[in-house]
């Protein structure tokens, strides 16, 4: 959505994916994508490219190695990345 967080968008869109959910609101940085939120890969893959689409930008050339992402906190760290991506793409295309 429009004008929202890298925090606040990893987290609606993990509350889609997650097969098991905390109680606590905000989800903990900490929490494993796989053990606490009960996310599988192709639901991870789903997820992050969701991202990218909401963003306007391809995340399987952005070099994000979705191996790499185990918790939360990854996915914000990687939603940041991508938003800032998104920026310097706009800021190039306006020079």
């Amino acid at each position: 959505m429009v004008g929202e967080t890298p925090e606040a968008r990893v987290e609606r869109l993990v509350l889609e994916y997650a097969q098991s959910l905390p109680s606590a609101r905000p989800l903990d940085p900490a929490l494993s994508l796989r053990e606490d939120l009960v996310i599988e890969s192709l639901s991870l893959v789903s997820l992050t490219l969701q991202m990218g689409d909401e963003l306007g930008v391809n995340v399987m050339d952005s070099g994000i190695e979705l191996g790499e992402l185990k918790t939360l906190g990854d996915l914000v760290a990687m939603a940041r990345m991508l938003s800032r991506t998104k920026n310097q793409e706009t800021i190039n295309r306006s020079a």
